[in-house]
């Protein structure tokens, strides 16, 4: 966790945009916008689909998106510290806003799109 928050704070404390910087991006973040626009498709944003079986619940592909996305603004809330500069939106919002930039930008990745999400907010 910590060199998440690291490479966070190293990303806004240099203004250098994401594709000059040289670090490997973890998880779903590094997927296609496409790739999350085809998995939100079928459910409202900020919603999931859950399925309960014995070994516990099966979830559809957005979830793993949704969790991705609010880890990524828990590290940049860690990062900037202060309470007023703090990303303060439901994920509804940040699902909403999302899925509007992936789908003018599908060959960038959830991680482009994230960062700019926290850039405008």
């Amino acid at each position: 966790m910590r060199w998440v928050v690291l490479a966070v704070t190293l990303l806004f404390a240099t203004g250098v945009r994401a594709e000059e910087m040289a670090f490997y991006v973890l998880g779903v973040g590094a997927d296609s916008c496409e790739r999350f626009i085809a998995a939100a498709e079928e459910q409202p944003p900020g919603t999931y689909k859950a399925i309960g079986n014995p070994d516990g619940p099966y979830v559809n592909a957005i979830s793993k998106y949704q969790q991705w996305m609010m880890g990524y603004v828990s590290a940049v809330n860690a990062a900037r510290g202060d309470e007023g500069m703090q990303i303060k939106l439901d994920l509804t919002e940040m699902d909403s806003w999302m899925r509007n930039w992936c789908s003018r930008n599908q060959r960038r990745t959830v991680f482009h799109a994230l960062q700019a999400f926290v850039k405008s907010h």
